[in-house]
């Protein structure tokens, strides 16, 4: 498959709390681009409003790039070792980070995702499917009922999460991992950067118009920074 993937520090922050992991590779600034015939395609978001996002971030995908496939036991394990390591010291009391991805083969393919970084399938190369759910408070109200679709939009806490790896409380990891046949389409993969700020229509234009290339990656993190994002913004699309 080939992959080409981007990340950039949100304005007027002083580093990147975001990673993207491409197999054994973990890419933390600029532009990415290779091929790989199965492993692991994932984005782990740090969580800004807590201490050390960048570390919690990179120490998930260190252990998440080190493994061979997905299960539910490894990932509690990579939970519990980051709640250790964030007791170790104030500075990194309560670190979390998200992390949505896909470890494929030829045989199959595993989604996870914890948090608010997505997964899409791209249909018929033009039609963005999301695959994953967003563990927020803003889905949780609309899924309740307790807010409309139309107050939804005016929401101002979208970004809140209620799931993630770490966060100073066990509680707070649940994570969603599913199993399918082989893919049979090409993905993307977004942290909140880019998806809280713009329509699943303009990203649909912007792959239309530039396909699986890296003009695609710079432009939807460009069209995310024009609509307002100072986040850090990350993007991974992958096919044949």
């Amino acid at each position: 498959m080939k992959i080409i993937a981007a990340t950039q520090k949100g304005i007027n922050k002083t580093e990147n709390e975001d990673r993207i992991i491409v197999g054994k590779s973990i890419i933390a600034t600029g532009m990415f681009n290779t091929e790989i015939a199965d492993g692991i395609l994932a984005i782990a978001d740090g969580v800004g409003g807590n201490n050390a996002g960048s570390t919690a971030s990179h120490f998930v995908a260190n252990k998440i790039c080190t493994l061979n496939d997905i299960t539910l036991e490894q990932m509690q394990k990579i939970n519990s070792d980051l709640l250790t390591l964030s007791e170790e010291s104030e500075y990194n009391n309560g670190m979390a980070t998200t992390l949505s991805g896909i470890f494929f083969s030829s045989d199959a393919t595993q989604l996870f995702s914890v948090g608010n970084t997505r997964v899409y399938l791209l249909l018929s190369s033009k039609y963005l499917k999301q695959l994953t759910t967003d563990d927020t408070t803003l889905n949780y109200l609309l899924a309740t009922g307790q807010l409309s679709p139309e107050d939804g939009k005016k929401y101002d806490r979208k970004n809140e999460i209620t799931a993630c790896f770490g966060g100073g409380n066990s509680k707070l990891f649940k994570i969603n991992i599913s199993t399918s046949e082989s893919l049979a389409s090409p993905i993307m993969i977004t942290s909140d950067g880019i998806h809280d700020y713009l329509t699943v229509d303009q990203m649909e234009d912007i792959i239309s118009e530039y396909g699986i290339t890296e003009k695609t990656c710079a432009e939807m993190i460009n069209a995310a920074r024009k609509e307002g994002s100072c986040d850090d913004a990350s993007i991974l699309i992958g096919g044949d």
